[in-house]
């Protein structure tokens, strides 16, 4: 009876699900928008992937199933707003929240973005705080372990 409870013990371990780090994927046709948020995530334990047309990022959506996207509203091939009706009327996509990263202006714009799907609109240029503080709000960031020598 002892080896079958041991057995059972082992067996609870092994499906405890490890932690994973979660992965962000942003969508700016400038590829500097993209560096800089790498850049500013890199101390977190986050995976940053870069698209840089709305079609690429609809296709890296439902490739790499993403915890959490950033998109620009204006780009080539797709832009922001085409970008969100796609994502949010695929049943593979529609659950991954969107921020709107956007130097557009306008006083219904926010209220535009919301009815597409996306769950927040961020004015650019942000401060790297806010950004880092609204990402937050959707995935969890861990800070990296310290590296020692």
């Amino acid at each position: 009876m002892k080896r079958k409870h041991k057995k059972q013990k082992i067996q609870k371990l092994a499906t405890t699900p490890p932690v994973s780090t979660p992965r962000v994927l942003c969508v700016d046709d400038d590829p500097g928008i993209v560096a800089a948020i790498e850049m500013r995530l890199r101390r977190y334990d986050v995976t940053v992937m870069g698209s840089f047309t709305g079609m690429q990022g609809y296709w890296e959506a439902l490739t790499h199933r993403p915890d959490l996207i950033i998109t620009d509203l204006r780009m080539p091939q797709g832009d922001g707003s085409y970008l969100l009706e796609c994502l949010k009327q695929n049943s593979k996509t529609s659950h991954i929240p969107v921020l709107v990263f956007s130097g557009l202006r306008g006083n219904d714009l926010e209220e535009r973005v919301r009815h597409l799907g996306g769950e927040s609109l961020l004015q650019k240029p942000i401060r790297g705080e806010e950004l880092v503080k609204t990402i937050g709000q959707f995935i969890e960031l861990r800070e990296k372990a310290e590296l020692t020598n």
